[in-house]
């Protein structure tokens, strides 16, 4: 089996001309890759034609069993004001966590309008995702998302879920050794296959050598991901495999651990 635990339905170089067609292409995409479930992230900025939000995102999946949702706080346009709307979806089981954008959006994981989301998240067993590292041909924006401020975040709430995405590419050494020791916090695999995150990182073998650390440490803490459609979830498989996991801790990256981390036990 295997989860892709982060997914964007996004119109990406020119790859559909409507997200309708988008979803369709990523459908495709999944029967090609044989992967069975998969974790929608939307955007959280309303109104946008190129990428789904929540309210698109959830149309678009319809009644499919096999796709779940998180949802998307908007932390600067709308601060706590949507705190009781996720707080309902959680509930109702709609969405499966939170994920945040510090460095696509201006502000820190530590900043005061999110906390109640980390306390909604420790309170509902739902797990929080943060954005980290460079966007493709911004360096400076990471300062946002450095893994100091989720460490900061993870030790104060300790029984929440906290998941970096991204692995604060190409600073992975920093990310490791900073994050190594909080037992909450859980890695994702998004965008680490990508062309330019392995040219700035160091090369593809920098990258594997940081995730077999990661997994040797963690086995039950890394899961994959591929951030489709800017990356190809062809490469983070071939990713996965050429790292010469058992069987079994294979098996947990590619969906034992995303389907504890995110609940999805009785969904699957």
């Amino acid at each position: 089996m295997i989860i892709d635990s982060h997914v964007h339905l996004s119109i990406y170089d020119n790859n559909a001309v409507s997200l309708e067609e988008v979803f369709v292409l990523f459908l495709k995409e999944m029967q090609k890759n044989g992967v069975n479930y998969a974790i929608i992230i939307p955007d959280n900025i309303k109104g946008s034609g190129s990428i789904a939000n929540l309210n698109k995102a959830i149309k678009l999946i319809g009644e499919r069993k096999n796709l779940f949702l998180l949802g998307s706080p908007q932390i600067i346009q709308r601060g706590l004001n949507e705190l009781e709307k996720y707080q309902k979806l959680l509930e109702d089981g709609k969405i499966k966590g939170l994920k945040f954008f510090p460095g696509h959006d201006p502000y820190y994981p530590t900043d005061e309008r999110c906390l109640p989301y980390y306390e909604l998240g420790e309170k509902m067993a739902a797990p929080v995702l943060f954005h980290t590292g460079e966007n493709s041909g911004d360096s400076k924006c990471a300062k946002w998302n450095d893994p100091k401020y989720i460490v900061e975040v993870a030790k104060r709430y300790p029984k929440l879920k906290v998941i970096i995405t991204h692995y604060y590419w190409p600073k992975l050494d920093y990310c490791y050794e900073i994050t190594k020791n909080v037992s909450n916090i859980y890695f994702e695999l998004a965008a680490l296959a990508d062309k330019e995150v392995i040219k700035k990182s160091g090369g593809i073998e920098k990258i594997k050598k940081i995730l077999k650390k990661t997994i040797s440490d963690r086995p039950d803490k890394v899961i994959f991901g591929t951030d489709w459609p800017v990356c190809q979830i062809e490469d983070h498989l071939e990713l996965v495999k050429s790292l010469g996991l058992s069987r079994d801790v294979k098996n947990k990256i590619l969906y034992k651990n995303s389907t504890i981390v995110y609940n999805l036990l009785s969904s699957i």
